[in-house]
């Protein structure tokens, strides 16, 4: 039983907890998934403009993932029990319901492109046509297996893939300047319409919003706050950084922002290609179900006990299925509004630690006691709705959807949420106190 504990409904004991490379190679397993982001970057900017925006969107994604992920470090709790605090208990279920149906429904979409990929490498490297039902199917339940196991199965697959995505970047990388002179790619201009340096900064940033609200899943396994900073430093910084520009380099090389037709047809990389963009899917999946089942045990703590192992089965079964029949196409619009519902979350987890309650996380065993916290509540309705009018139809209202051309609109929703839960709760134990002296 202890070999699969992950400790999801209560804190990770001393024995279990990491150091920081452990933790940095698993977030940044998990963000290879922006590779795509490198290229909307080269479609806009040109190539020093890409780097100025990839060095400081993710010193600033570090910077707010570092005040979040603090708080689990704190508490070693997940990101959803952590939230326990703000909300209480059983206003944190709909953060957890949240977590659930927002990852299982992107676990399914990446089940689905993962079965694409496998597909196109087979027709485009070999010139086999297969059925991609079955690649969906099969990756589902493979991606599935390293989230059943928990955090140590996701610890040991980021260890095992990484070596090998380095070596398939460095040959990508050499391959390209042998058909492409360098000069020809630093002085590139942007690949298709150009956009300006903060909307770039609003691309880089919003591609790992919803992340940064559930760094607690991975923090709370930290050994220290140092140990927690060093390993987001490798994971948003050292590993954002080279991702974000391995991204837009072969689209300014080739013009062409599909990375498995560059792996494939440009660079004819073959089998090294085909493990290499598989690898680069499957670590960001996995955590995916993993955020998803962690979410469904706190929603369903004091309801219904199911291990987590059994749960995450069930859950990565049902996922693969609505990738397979392809149901989950018919709610892509509802999961990115989930989105930004997601955000504001982190913002009062913020508030609540640094701000407001302080006194309560500083004895030696915190609890959360209140059922639901009307403070909170009311500030995450608020912050998500401002996210809405600032998010483009279908998803929002779309009345201000330029300002997110300009500053990122999950940070609005953050920062609009820590700041009006500091003052709700300022408002609370002011009444609270005229009323005792009274």
């Amino acid at each position: 039983d202890e070999q699969f504990n992950d400790y999801e409904d209560v804190p990770v004991p001393e024995h279990a907890r990491r150091n920081w490379l452990d933790m940095g190679i698993v977030w940044m397993g998990a963000g290879l998934s922006i590779l795509a982001t490198g290229g909307l970057l080269a479609d806009g900017l040109s190539f020093w403009n890409t780097v100025l925006v990839s060095v400081v969107g993710a010193i600033l994604v570090f910077v707010i993932a570092a005040f979040v992920g603090m708080v689990s470090v704190h508490l070693h709790l997940s990101a959803s029990f952590t939230a326990r605090f703000p909300f209480g208990r059983n206003g944190s279920r709909i953060f957890g319901a949240m977590l659930c149906f927002s990852n299982f429904g992107w676990f399914a979409f990446q089940s689905d492109l993962f079965g694409n990929t496998v597909s196109s490498i087979l027709r485009q490297g070999w010139n086999l046509e297969t059925p991609t039902i079955v690649f969906t199917i099969l990756g589902g339940l493979a991606m599935a297996t390293t989230a059943i196991f928990g955090f140590k199965a996701i610890e040991k697959f980021s260890k095992f893939s990484f070596p090998i995505l380095v070596l398939l970047c460095a040959v990508a990388i050499w391959k390209t300047f042998a058909l492409v002179p360098a000069g020809d790619i630093i002085g590139s201009g942007p690949v298709g319409t150009p956009i300006t340096i903060p909307m770039g900064l609003a691309i880089v940033i919003s591609s790992y919003a919803g992340g940064i609200a559930v760094i607690g899943d991975v923090s709370r396994f930290a050994k220290s706050k140092k140990d927690c900073l060093k390993g987001l430093s490798l994971g948003y910084v050292w590993g954002f950084i080279p991702i974000l520009l391995c991204g837009s380099f072969f689209t300014y090389a080739f013009h062409n922002w599909n990375i498995v037709e560059v792996m494939i047809e440009d660079l004819n990389m073959g089998i090294l290609g085909a493990v290499g963009l598989i690898i680069c899917q499957w670590t960001t999946n996995d955590n995916n179900l993993y955020t998803s089942v962690l979410g469904v045990t706190n929603m369903l703590d004091g309801i219904v006990k199911i291990p987590r192992i059994r749960l995450s089965v069930i859950i990565g079964l049902i996922s693969t299925a609505v990738a397979a029949i392809g149901m989950y196409k018919y709610f892509e619009n509802f999961l990115s509004i989930l989105g930004v519902f997601i955000i504001p979350v982190a913002g009062i987890i913020v508030a609540d630690y640094y701000i407001c309650n302080r006194k309560r996380y500083q004895v030696d065993n915190p609890q959360s006691t209140e059922s639901v916290n009307p403070s909170a509540m009311a500030a995450w309705v608020v912050a998500s709705f401002v996210g809405l009018t600032m998010t483009a139809p279908p998803v929002g209202f779309g009345w201000l959807a330029w300002v997110g051309d300009y500053v990122p609109v999950p940070i609005i929703g953050m920062f609009l949420a820590m700041i009006l839960y500091s003052i709700l709760e300022a408002g609370k134990k002011s009444l609270s106190a005229g009323r005792q002296a009274a």
